[in-house]
């Protein structure tokens, strides 16, 4: 997936440069959204891994730890202070016990739910067999004509008081209605169900007195049909009421089991083995109903499995988070352990300010000539001279490609001054950003920048607001943040503007309340201008008679000489009041420097990559009409500029162009194919036409 792709990439990318608070910051604010489940040991966890290792290897990849600066020193405290490192340990160590209790907690909450969800489904399980149960009861009795309802009325005796009578009412109806081995069975299974729905033990064991009585009238006239339907529902009857017995109820029971032990002609003898066992015969009855009726329980049980395997995967996805974090802590308390017990660094005593050179270094420094040859290292600066050890070589040097263990406590960020946050570049190698500051909300209309005002931003960790924009950004596109076609943001500036328009409004409330003043435009810069005559005015001709020039010109020059001899008087005539124009205006030249010099220098990168290079020696030919005018503004004959800094060829003088062609500019290529086609061809047309016009005259005039 792209997207998550790129959510990881970027997430380990803002992980390496802020360190683990960024990190443990996402994990609070998205705990509940799928794509970050990569943060809590998920799917892709190895891969955000692997991006958080590399971005924190490339050199200067936390943004959090400003650089020392050239020329200020810095203690290097590289041990910590043990006060830090012993509650540092201390709150792995409690952190480490929070995750063992909560792993502890979640196994016992996988088992709490198992627990529920079993007697969830036994007793679905039970209804489910109970309705099966009921169902088929009683389309036996419809397709066997047994009147269940006349039948409870015939039991309810029995089953209150269970006398005599009752009994042998309830076995006659029995005997009456019993008449095939499909009704023989819905009356068995009827009678079973009357002792399984029964809550009172009296009532249970009634029903089985009339059993009993029932199966002594089936040995005495030796009804086989009957008495296997009875026996079918016996060992299920017996074991149910002895499993909710008393010791005395159970006296009770085990004199009818004598009984019926003591009758041979009863059961036989598998059936008196299970009523002496009834947990086992009950058990294995269940069994029975749930093969019998599997239909009707797979679906309750799969969805019992489903859901506690949701339970149990969730359980161990949290387990194996919590191991690895405790791996984790325990890596760290390993590392600040052996932190702990290994002696201290002594103390730098060596600065960039007060650092005393070795006495090779100390002499003055060697004039550098022509031939020194750079490929080789200065003297001094090999090999250590005699035996001496090599300077710095006593000093322990820490291992800085490592992050220190348990990533300290971020170091302490002092107030910037204003020298730091001063730019060392020129306002145009700046960012276009750094303008931003300066134009203040109320501003409405255009007013210089100060360059020096501008500022750099001081170093600061990522905001909520930040964070939050950066995810706003990355996400995709829905209700509350629509996009247009291009992919951006629609209202995007809607609160930039809405804090402007209110500013503008406040600023003009302000104004006509006089509590402030209205700010003043920039007065335009006055200048002294020069008191000489001012230079004659130009005069121009009419368009209608150049227009007329430039259509003759063709043609006059190859049929009238004299033409080229006027035009060429004219070009003299023209140039001769362009030199006196010239030498009137020689007296302002003082002033133009002047307000020459009163701007700003223009930033080299707007001119060209030619102003580093050195200043012609041979200066432009002073024929030249460019050249004489800018000689006159105090140009001193290398490149443009107060300074000379920029091209040194002025532009060449514009080539003779056609009416069409005239107001083009000057980067328009005039060498158009297409172009240079079609005027051919109209060109040709307008020959032809005149050519035929002028033979037609001619003959007219021939004719006159």
């Amino acid at each position: 997936d792209t997207e998550l792709r790129n959510i990881i990439d970027k997430l380990a990318q803002f992980v390496a440069r802020n360190g683990p608070e960024f990190e443990q910051m996402t994990k609070n604010k998205q705990k509940d959204n799928p794509k970050f489940g990569f943060l809590f040991g998920g799917e892709h966890f190895n891969y955000y891994q692997y991006k958080v290792t590399t971005e924190q290897a490339i050199p200067g990849a936390m943004g959090g730890v400003n650089p020392p600066i050239a020329g200020v020193t810095q203690p290097v405290n590289i041990g910590g202070p043990p006060g830090w490192l012993q509650n540092e340990l201390a709150n792995l160590q409690s952190q480490q016990t929070t995750l063992q209790e909560q792993v502890r907690q979640s196994e016992q909450n996988l088992a709490a739910q198992h627990a529920a969800l079993m007697a969830q489904q036994q007793g679905r399980v039970e209804d489910a067999v109970r309705q099966a149960q009921e169902t088929a009861l009683q389309n036996s009795a419809q397709s066997t004509n047994t009147d269940l309802v006349a039948f409870d009325a015939v039991l309810q005796p029995i089953i209150d008081s269970c006398t005599k009578d009752s009994i042998s009412a309830g076995k006659a109806w029995i005997l009456q209605n019993s008449v095939t081995p499909q009704s023989n069975q819905v009356v068995a299974d009827h009678l079973l169900k009357k002792v399984i729905q029964a809550t009172n033990f009296s009532h249970k064991l009634h029903i089985i007195y009339l059993v009993n009585d029932v199966l002594h009238h089936c040995a005495r006239k030796k009804s086989m049909d009957l008495r296997k339907a009875m026996e079918s529902v016996v060992v299920p009857m017996f074991c149910n009421t002895s499993l909710a017995a008393s010791e005395e109820q159970l006296n009770k029971l085990n004199k009818l089991l004598s009984l019926w032990e003591s009758k041979n002609n009863y059961f036989d003898e598998g059936i008196i083995d299970k009523l002496k066992q009834p947990s086992a015969s009950w058990s294995e009855y269940q069994a029975n109903l749930v093969a019998q009726h599997a239909s009707a329980i797979t679906p309750i049980t799969t969805s019992t499995k489903q859901t506690f395997d949701n339970y149990q995967a969730q359980h161990q996805a949290f387990v194996t988070h919590a191991l690895r974090q405790i791996q984790n802590i325990e890596q760290q308390k390993i590392a600040i352990d052996q932190q702990l017990k290994a002696p201290p660094p002594p103390p730098p005593q060596l600065n960039q300010q007060n650092m005393s050179l070795p006495p090779s270094h100390s002499g003055p420094p060697t004039p550098i000539g022509t031939d020194v040859n750079f490929s080789q290292p200065p003297p001094g600066w090999g090999v250590p001279p005699g035996n001496e050890p090599p300077p710095f070589s006593n000093v322990p040097l820490p291992d800085f490609s490592k992050p220190p263990p348990g990533f300290g406590p971020p170091p302490v960020i002092h107030e910037p001054s204003v020298e730091d946050l001063m730019p060392s570049m020129p306002y145009y190698e700046l960012p276009a950003g750094l303008m931003v500051p300066l134009i203040k909300l109320e501003d409405a209309e255009y007013k210089p920048l100060d360059p020096e005002a501008i500022r750099l931003p001081p170093p600061a960790p990522p905001s909520e607001r930040l964070v939050a924009a950066v995810e706003a950004f990355y996400a995709p596109p829905n209700h509350d943040s629509p996009r247009d076609s291009d992919g951006w943001e629609k209202l995007g500036l809607y609160e930039y503007y809405k804090a402007k328009n209110a500013a503008r409004k406040r600023k003009e409330e302000d104004i006509t309340a006089g509590i402030r003043q209205k700010s003043k435009s920039p007065s335009p810069i006055l200048r002294p201008r020069s008191k000489s005559p001012s230079p004659p005015k130009k005069r121009y001709r009419s368009k209608s008679r150049s227009r007329s020039r430039s259509r003759s010109r063709g043609r006059s020059r190859s049929r009238s000489p004299t033409a080229n001899h006027r035009r060429n008087s004219r070009n003299s005539n023209h140039n001769n009041r362009s030199r006196r124009r010239r030498n009137s205006n020689k007296d302002r030249s003082p002033d133009r420097r002047m307000d020459r010099q009163d701007r700003s220098p223009t930033p080299p990168s707007f001119l060209g990559s030619t102003y580093s290079k050195a200043p012609q020696e041979i200066s432009i030919d002073e024929s030249n009409k460019g050249h004489q005018l800018l000689k006159k503004m105090g140009w001193g004959g290398a490149g443009l500029g107060a300074n000379e800094q920029g091209i040194e060829a002025p532009i060449s003088g514009g080539e003779i162009r056609d009416k069409n062609d005239q107001y083009k500019g000057v980067g328009i290529n005039l060498n158009d194919p297409y172009e240079n086609f079609r005027k051919s061809k109209g060109q040709a047309f307008i020959t032809r036409m005149k050519a035929r016009a002028e033979e037609r005259a001619e003959e007219r005039g021939e004719r006159d």
